[in-house]
């Protein structure tokens, strides 16, 4: 019986013997209360009230309020009777919790412990941190030791630079691994992977790029498109349903005013204009270099009558047949449903030889309404999809060889 009370944690399945606690105290939670609720081993939390019913043993309530407010909103709602006045609907109550386990050199007597479960977590080893997550930190690396991958362990429990804090830096001590220096060798020579997507900053500089995008929002996701060289290895960039002037609407459907142009070389005079017909936008462009090239942005609308498009088109495309042509856009037509796409499909590559040439899906629903038709010799282009991941969309690009 008197080891007990120093039976180690790992061995008491992370329930304490004495639990030292205090109203504004950081802990977290000490085991797998309830994983479907995230009240899991590790989930950081703030005591925010007592309630002790018998100050000797583990009873009543310890009332404490997550980093995340996901964390215990199932035990918050399962225990609404439970809150009375001056009780924030945003702290969880926690219980004491029983457990059972082995002492002894035979391990033959059993113990059964109840006790909150929580454990102080205002600091911490490195080790202990792995797999948290916070917005401030104050990190110490004295040691007299190097122990290799430690410093990023540490230095990457936080979401920003702004909110670390370093204290005994001890750079001497910064140590890799030599077996994770020599299999990232291999990594980058002998096994390296071959990506399954273009580069587009790898493109031709030569050619003439181009890319369509809907971005869902640009004024939202603006910082987003900034840093993807991708877009910036562009020459001329468009995006739709933008939504940065919305006042310039008129009626209940979409403004005219939701494409945005981004050019890198210089344009024709009097280029990009925009040229709207039927509810649809048609953003019509031509760069110094390629005269005779008409670039011509598109969305439309679903709520736009497929056959409203089909007269746009129809009239674009007898302005100058003879004209070359790249029409990208987002056409709302999903390409891959023959029903969905044959009259387009009869007006484009039927009746004008126009090929399509965005062949996988552009939406995270699995379809294909971003299209690129051109009239251009297959060897003078080249089309492809771009990832992206702050629309439901998917960027689709093409490379003009000049």
């Amino acid at each position: 019986m008197r080891q007990i009370p120093y039976v180690p944690l790992r061995n008491s399945k992370q329930l304490a013997h004495k639990l030292k606690l205090a109203v504004g105290q950081r802990t977290e939670v000490a085991t797998n209360v309830r994983t479907d609720d995230g009240l899991t081993n590790g989930a950081s939390n703030i005591i925010k009230l007592i309630q002790l019913t018998d100050e000797n043993k583990p009873s009543g309530l310890i009332w404490v309020q997550f980093d995340y407010e996901d964390v215990g909103r199932k035990t918050r709602q399962e225990n609404r009777t439970l809150y009375a006045r001056g009780i924030q609907s945003t702290w969880t109550p926690i219980k004491p919790v029983t457990t059972q386990f082995s002492v002894g050199r035979t391990k033959s007597a059993q113990v059964v412990r109840k006790q909150f479960p929580l454990r102080p977590a205002s600091a911490k080893t490195v080790h202990g941190s792995q797999g948290d997550t916070q917005t401030q930190i104050v990190v110490n690396l004295n040691s007299n030791r190097a122990f290799p991958h430690i410093y990023y362990v540490a230095l990457s429990r936080v979401t920003t630079i702004e909110g670390l804090y370093i204290t005994d830096l001890c750079e001497d001590k910064i140590s890799v691994d030599q077996r994770v220096v020599k299999e990232m060798e291999i990594l980058r020579t002998e096994q390296s992977l071959n990506l399954c997507f273009k580069r587009l900053y790898m493109l031709d500089q030569s050619d003439l790029k181009v890319c369509y995008f809907n971005a869902r929002s640009l004024h939202k996701h603006i910082e987003d498109v900034r840093k993807d060289i991708n877009y910036s290895s562009m020459d001329i960039v468009i995006f739709t349903e933008t939504r940065n002037d919305v006042s310039q609407g008129t009626g209940p459907g979409r403004p005219y005013c939701g494409t945005a142009v981004y050019s890198r070389v210089p344009l024709k005079e009097g280029y990009p204009y925009v040229h709207n017909v039927n509810g649809i936008e048609f953003t019509i462009i031509k760069t110094e270099s390629n005269p005779h090239l008409n670039i011509i942005g598109v969305y439309r609308s679903p709520n736009i009558a497929i056959s409203r498009l089909l007269s746009s088109l129809r009239s674009i495309l007898d302005e100058d047949s003879s004209a070359h042509n790249i029409i990208i856009g987002d056409f709302n037509v999903n390409w891959m449903v023959e029903s969905d796409r044959q009259s387009l499909y009869n007006l484009m590559v039927v009746q004008n030889h126009y090929r399509q040439l965005i062949t996988g899906f552009t939406t995270d629903n699995r379809t294909l309404i971003d299209h690129l038709y051109t009239n251009l010799m297959e060897e003078e282009i080249e089309a492809g999809i771009l990832e992206t991941y702050f629309s439901d969309h998917k960027a689709i690009w093409a490379s003009l060889r000049t």
